[in-house]
């Protein structure tokens, strides 16, 4: 925010000018404080009920649907970086103030992905992918739990991939209060993000490890999603891919590159890995194990989101092949699998509108461009999703054709 002394400017006009300004953004701000105050807090001390959105359908869960769960000690520490609905003490090394701006600007930004996007994509979901899903693959995910989560809300394991380091979960109260107010800044930019487009910028993810006092990895952006969908966090512990392909558990004061979550909701037993992988041809070639890992995760259900069009690259065909062949479903926006392999292998069907992709990736997919041009089966699709493309937004729910082989492709 910037601030000025309307009366140091140089003429009238401008003066004048500069006064309307200020007065424009006084006004912005009594609203939103206002919007802010009047939102609802859920929460008691130990316990919560976490409903705010009345669930319609048994089988139908909405964003923050969930029953009375005990508070454990990790959901404390998340809460206090994600809008402190169990209305904690401010942390001893932060003025109330500085704290409580920080919540209100978390809670703002959430509410609007979960008006905009969270909640239409959970709602379409229902009844536009297989709801019976219970293995969950997300390549290229980075931290974003959340679309995981609201496209297959019933799956009891969920496997994340992306070059980021975990990092330990980042405690607000153990840091100085130079450290405190960095975190709540590099937080706040990161969600004002995320609340208008739905996805994290690549290259600022690995700037919140490198160029900060604390290192904010997955593991805390993932601690978060997982908190505002009301999942409870048992245990967070480190992981590292064996010489076998197989995930193994470490004691804490190993590195914590990958992460091992265990949540529960409802009564419901959930496992969340985050792994630190490079999907490149040459990450893949120079790490064997890492093929026989991906060929395995990829016989589940895989998820493909603001991929970076990485699927689609020269430089990637050994995923991409692993996902042809062993994927009995796909889900993905334009920056997924390349259409023509994917329509080859797969039965597709199409949602939203696209004409072209975001123009840093100008000659990916054209053949999906074309297939939106001449087919006439697409259906609407009522959320943004994936970057921003004028307006269009594209997915493609992919289910493997019968007998189908999914053959790696000639490059």
């Amino acid at each position: 925010m910037i601030f000025f002394q309307v009366n140091q400017l140089p003429n009238p006009k401008k003066r004048i000018l500069g006064a309307a300004i200020v007065l424009f953004m006084t006004v912005t701000g009594l609203i939103y404080i206002a919007w802010i105050n009047n939102a609802p807090l859920q929460d008691q001390n130990s316990k919560r009920v976490l409903a705010s959105v009345v669930r319609s359908d048994k089988h139908h869960p909405t964003i923050t649907d969930a029953k009375v769960v005990t508070i454990s000690e990790y959901d404390k520490v998340i809460d206090l970086l994600t809008g402190n609905y169990l209305q904690q003490k401010t942390p001893k090394n932060l003025k109330e103030d500085d704290f409580s701006s920080y919540s209100q600007v978390v809670k703002y930004n959430w509410n609007s992905y979960t008006k905009k996007m969270g909640q239409p994509m959970m709602n379409w979901s229902a009844f536009e992918i297989n709801q019976s899903v219970k293995k969950v693959f997300y390549p290229f995910s980075g931290p974003d739990f959340t679309t995981a989560y609201q496209l297959f809300p019933h799956a009891d394991h969920y496997v994340m991939v992306a070059q980021q380091r975990g990092e330990r979960l980042v405690d607000l109260t153990k840091l100085n209060r130079f450290e405190a107010i960095q975190a709540m800044n590099v937080f706040s930019s990161a969600w004002n993000s995320f609340g208008q487009d739905g996805f994290f910028v690549t290259e600022y993810l690995f700037k919140y490890i490198s160029q900060h006092q604390v290192k904010i990895g997955a593991t805390t952006l993932i601690a978060s999603f997982a908190h505002l969908h009301q999942f409870s966090i048992e245990k967070i512990i480190p992981l590292r891919l064996n010489a076998f392909g197989e995930l193994e558990e470490l004691s804490t004061d190993a590195p914590w590159d990958s992460v091992r979550f265990y949540l529960t909701k409802d009564n419901h037993q959930v496992i969340l890995d985050y792994v630190r992988m490079d999907l490149s041809n040459h990450g893949m070639v120079e790490a064997p194990q890492q093929v026989t890992f991906f060929e395995a995760a990829a016989k589940s259900a895989i998820l493909l989101k603001a991929a970076s069009h990485l699927p689609q690259n020269k430089s990637f065909t050994i995923v991409r092949d692993a996902m042809l062949k062993n994927a009995p479903l796909v889900v993905q926006d334009e920056t997924g699998i390349d259409y023509s392999p994917l329509n080859q292998t797969f039965d597709t069907v199409l949602y939203g509108r696209f004409i072209k992709p975001y123009r840093v990736f100008s000659n990916y997919n054209r053949e999906l461009a074309k297939a939106y041009l001449t087919r006439q089966d697409e259906k609407p699709l009522p959320f943004r999703v994936g970057y921003f493309k004028d307006g269009n937004y594209a997915l493609i729910v992919a289910t493997r054709k019968p007998g189908s082989t999914g053959l790696p492709l000639q490059n």
